[in-house]
């Protein structure tokens, strides 16, 4: 028979925060909606007035995640003459090149009329109101695809790459044809608003070094390994999660492997400075790459800076050992610059994807060619903390 049970004991006691000495491995946070702005924004030319509800105070443009709805009120200071009142929402992606031309595909294409005349009096509908909810995709043969976020590229010289997705409230006001005039006229006003849909790192870096973590936790790593010549090996390891976002400093680990004699062709004298020369320099990179009727071409720009550091032992600290492989260390971070606010992405024959690089250049007199790693990373809007800042759920790196 079993034992017999005593449950006067008590539960140990839980919390869902860590106590002293404790640490979070892995958390999934919630999935909070983020807080609507209270703010209004006004852009008046002419007689016309738009104002768009749900913008952060005093912005130079309005801003809209994904299928947020836009909301507005349309006013006008005079409507002598006025036939009708149409508000567009429109959206366009361009590109080209100029080795396969350019292209152009609409991407939103949504209206709504307001007022006619032959609706009654034009004061019984004052004030306009409209509102458009964005799409998740657009289609471009015959295949759906997730609407691009706002972007503006343009690269000059051999080969020309242009990249340009656009979106705007379009009003169109049409008056009747006036006594002295053949046709009627048309006053037209933009309002072009940023499209920046939210994403987010399915989990979060982990916030342990990584010669503490490489046994314990190697998953949380990802290698790419590459020779240099015949030797040494050039390993760089980074987060394996592979998404970060735009304000996430991002580790990343490069070892090298080798005979000691290779190593040391690789520094220059003096070894005692070893440390403040090492030809090791890692950056985060972005290709735009557009394909026109079977014609690629693709230009890079730097987006982001990290810095190396030596890890002990140093080369000037190795003993020689005939046959004997060495390994060198260096740790670091990367980050992106300030002003990059915008995810890759891939539509219709544009691709924009991102980088880490890792440049190791010796110096003139040794017998190697300068080696670049590329590794693919993701970076997006939003970290992987917490907060009630973000809107969307995590899209897969790919």
């Amino acid at each position: 028979s079993p034992p017999a049970y005593n449950g006067s004991s008590p539960p140990p006691h839980y919390s869902s925060e860590p106590s002293s000495g404790e640490q979070r491995i892995q958390h999934s946070p919630r999935s909070n909606a983020s807080p609507v702005p209270n703010g209004i924004f006004i852009k008046k030319d002419g007689p016309v007035t738009v104002l768009l509800t749900g913008q952060e105070t005093g912005v130079s443009s309005p801003s809209y995640g994904r299928q947020r709805t836009i909301n507005g009120t349309l006013l006008l200071d005079k409507h002598d003459n006025v036939s009708r009142v149409k508000v567009n929402l429109l959206g366009n992606l361009d590109y080209l090149n100029s080795n396969g031309g350019a292209k152009s595909i609409s991407l939103v294409d949504q209206s709504v009329t307001l007022w006619t005349s032959s609706w009654g009096p034009f004061a019984q509908h004052l004030p306009f109101e409209f509102n458009f909810t964005l799409p998740a995709t657009f289609t471009d043969l015959a295949e759906g695809q997730p609407l691009p976020p706002t972007f503006a590229f343009s690269a000059p010289g051999l080969p020309a790459v242009v990249v340009r997705v656009v979106y705007a409230v379009v009003v169109d006001i049409s008056y009747a044809r006036g006594p002295l005039s053949f046709f009627p006229t048309n006053t037209i006003m933009r309002v072009p608003f940023n499209y920046r849909p939210r994403t987010r790192p399915n989990r979060p870096i982990l916030a342990i070094p990584l010669f503490r973590s490489i046994k314990s936790s190697p998953e949380e790593w990802t290698q790419s390994v590459m020779t240099i010549k015949t030797k040494p090996n050039v390993s760089v390891l980074i987060p394996s999660v592979q998404v970060f976002s735009f304000a996430d400093t991002i580790p990343i680990h490069l070892q090298l492997t080798g005979p000691l004699t290779s190593l040391r062709q690789l520094f220059r004298n003096p070894p005692a400075t070893e440390t403040s020369i090492v030809v090791v320099t890692v950056s985060i990179q972005r290709q735009i790459a557009v394909d026109v009727g079977g014609s690629r071409a693709w230009r890079e720009l730097t987006i982001g800076e990290g810095k190396m550091t030596s890890v002990p032992p140093t080369l000037s600290q190795l003993e020689f050992h005939a046959g004997d492989e060495e390994v060198l260390d260096w740790e670091g971070e990367l980050r992106a610059k300030p002003d990059v606010a915008v995810s890759g992405f891939v539509a219709a024959g544009v691709v924009v994807k991102d980088f880490i690089l890792v440049t190791l250049v010796p110096p003139g007199r040794a017998p190697f060619l300068p080696t670049r790693i590329y590794i693919p990373i993701r970076l997006v809007t939003d970290p992987w903390i917490d907060t009630p800042d973000w809107t969307s759920v995590y899209v897969h790196y790919g």
